[in-house]
């Protein structure tokens, strides 16, 4: 399936493809990073067939799609061109707190990662499964070569976070793939394994496994950036090819063996310290709580701050038993909820989407078509999701169970809750069942406000409507060939957000009323006219394109405002040839401002009518 449409609807809501720096996607969403965000237009992004919701937060301009997400940004990445160039550097920066600016790191740095690591797990389970089933031997060679296969996502996890980590920080991504490599280099391996004294220029360096980690990496790229921008700087351009590269080496490897290393090491002990202590005296309160909450940081879009401590916890303590543990109960009560919506709606639209998506979110644990779609639009759902998450929480951590892999909880990824000494997989069902009758029973309890049909109801309106109102043709104001509205070279016009009207590429320089009315607008420019016509619709006639910028020269005005006007009568005089040599569109649009006040405003033109000729008693748009 082709997302070309979707996609160009995108880049023009995000303010166009010069407006983005960077772009990455997660299991639902694409991730923006744009360079000015006020140029982005949120309500047109939210209109997008397709987009769920529209989530500004820690720098990332955050489109929700689904688990249509990858095709829809691998569509999206081959019509755009996004390289880094030194014009972005001079481009003004929104300034960010703090928080934002962490959060806005970390995601982008491990979002692109996620599937990977993902795949990476599920493959060391099924590795495990096919063992402790007698289907292969641990001692086989086929063994050996999966478990390498599987085992190299995690080893070098470094690598992949450079990577991934020089994109958010705007520099080499080869150079960052670099540094989260070099820790992982067979000589260093070895000096670890060896447990002897290692110096480097006298200085001692600390013997640490750096495999699986991601602090490291991220702070190492970070530092980085600024080193390479400055080598690049002073380096002379004859040999900045090689010394450019050589130079960031020299002094950013070092430093992380030296210093950047230790220092991150020290804070991923803490962080897996803090969360173990949290673990053993106060997962009774601490689980419940985030379980409670973390639909919230989803709908935010900064539960990904929380990625790299569970994946910090599977790569040192071998399991993960709070971030993964709070994610089930969280993904199973949104299912729930949009599971009793889908059952007691009777909006048979809402029905359709919230089944489909408790179903989604059951199954793979994409909750964010029912977050929102169903849960967050009728608000009420979130806190029977909220309740029964909570309650989930508490079995949960009484049972203590662990995750062993970092991967998304839902039911086709039970095996994440078995290694080769502990099956937590039955406690997992518990959980499961447990968040979903005390969600579903909270939710049916608190109820919700069950939309109308719209579907029905507009039916309806249009019945009453037609039998009460009749319909009114409006002229073509000018002689010409017709063409959608919504293939004008300007987006204000071409997006509709003005109303709904038509477009006329002139073949006369005159413009004649298109029904009987007031003008009600006129301009110095004379470049466009506004009338309000008899049948109540408030139309504005538009000569060209950007042609204000004219001033005046080549239009003349006819009327002036407050005259009557009859149909057929001629407005205004323009000069087709005089528009065109100064290099503007002379398309003349006709557009309805007040659409929303009428039930149908049909431009009459379809595919097999583009490219019509039209004369000034041609019907181009009918109002109901």
């Amino acid at each position: 399936m082709s997302y070309e449409k979707m996609n160009k609807q995108i880049i023009a809501a995000v303010g166009g493809e010069d407006n983005i720096q960077s772009v990455v996607h997660c299991a639902t969403r694409l991730r923006f990073v744009l360079k000015d965000e006020s140029k982005a237009d949120d309500a047109a992004a939210a209109r997008i067939p397709g987009v769920l919701q529209v989530v500004k937060k820690a720098g990332q301009y955050q489109l929700v799609i689904g688990s249509t997400v990858e095709d829809v940004y691998n569509d999206l990445v081959k019509m755009i061109n996004i390289e880094n160039d030194d014009n972005y550097k001079s481009t003004p920066k929104e300034k960010k707190n703090i928080f934002d600016t962490v959060i806005s790191v970390i995601t982008g740095s491990i979002a692109p990662a996620i599937p990977l690591l993902a795949g990476a797990g599920m493959g060391k389970v099924l590795l495990l499964i096919l063992t402790i089933s007698g289907l292969l031997s641990d001692k086989s060679q086929t063994y050996q070569i999966l478990n390498l296969i599987f085992d190299t996502g995690y080893f070098f996890m470094p690598a992949f976070i450079g990577f991934s980590a020089a994109k958010v920080f705007n520099t080499d991504q080869y150079l960052g793939a670099f540094m989260g490599l070099v820790t992982e280099h067979p000589i260093w391996t070895a000096m670890v394994a060896a447990k002897k004294p290692v110096e480097f220029l006298g200085m001692p360096v600390q013997l640490i496994k750096y495999s699986s980690t991601l602090i490291t990496a991220i702070i190492s790229v970070w530092i980085m950036s600024y080193i390479y921008k400055y080598v690049k700087k002073y380096t002379p351009n004859m040999v900045k090819i090689f010394m450019v590269p050589m130079l960031t080496m020299l002094i950013t490897a070092p430093l992380i063996f030296l210093v950047i290393g230790p220092i991150s090491n020290m804070i991923s002990e803490g962080i897996g310290f803090i969360s173990m202590w949290l673990f053993h005296n106060a997962g009774i309160v601490a689980i419940p709580i985030l379980a409670a909450a973390y639909p919230w940081l989803v709908s935010i879009g900064i539960h990904k701050a929380l990625s790299p401590i569970s994946i910090q916890l599977v790569a040192t303590q071998g399991f993960d038993p709070i971030i993964r543990v709070v994610a089930l109960c969280s993904n199973m009560s949104q299912a729930a909820a949009s599971l009793a919506v889908g059952m007691k709606s009777k909006n048979k639209e809402l029905k359709s989407l919230a089944l489909s998506s408790s179903a989604t979110a059951y199954l793979g644990g994409i909750t964010e078509p029912a977050l929102f779609g169903v849960n967050l639009p009728l608000k009420k759902p979130m806190y029977g999701a909220m309740i029964g998450g909570a309650i989930a929480g508490v079995v949960a951590s009484f049972m203590k169970i662990k995750a062993f892999i970092y991967v998304t909880p839902a039911f086709l990824s039970l095996p994440m809750w078995v290694s080769k000494t502990e099956n937590f997989v039955i406690q997992a069902i518990i959980v499961i069942i447990v968040a979903s009758v005390a969600t579903f029973i909270a939710t049916w309890v608190i109820g919700f406000d069950d939309p109308v049909d719209e579907k029905s109801e507009k039916n309806k309106q249009k019945e009453e409507f037609e039998q009460t109102h009749e319909k009114h043709d409006l002229k073509s104001p000018v002689k010409g060939t017709v063409e959608p509205l919504s293939e004008v070279n300007d987006e204000t016009f071409a997006s509709g957000v003005m109303g709904k009207g038509i477009a006329i590429v002139p073949s006369e320089g005159k413009i004649y009323a298109p029904d009987d009315g007031v003008v009600t607008a006129t301009f110095d420019t004379g470049h466009a006219i506004g009338l309000h016509l008899d049948n109540d619709a408030d139309v504005l006639i538009h000569i060209g394109i950007d042609t204000v910028q004219m001033n005046g020269d080549g239009f003349k005005q006819l009327v002036k405002k407050g005259d009557h006007v009859k149909a057929g009568q001629e407005l205004v005089d323009f000069d087709i040839d005089k528009i065109k040599k100064a290099g503007y569109d002379p398309t003349v649009m006709m557009i309805v401002l007040n659409s929303k006040d009428f039930l149908e405003v049909l431009p009459v033109v379809n595919k097999k009518d583009e490219k019509k000729d039209v004369t000034t008693s041609s019907n181009v748009i009918v109002l109901a």
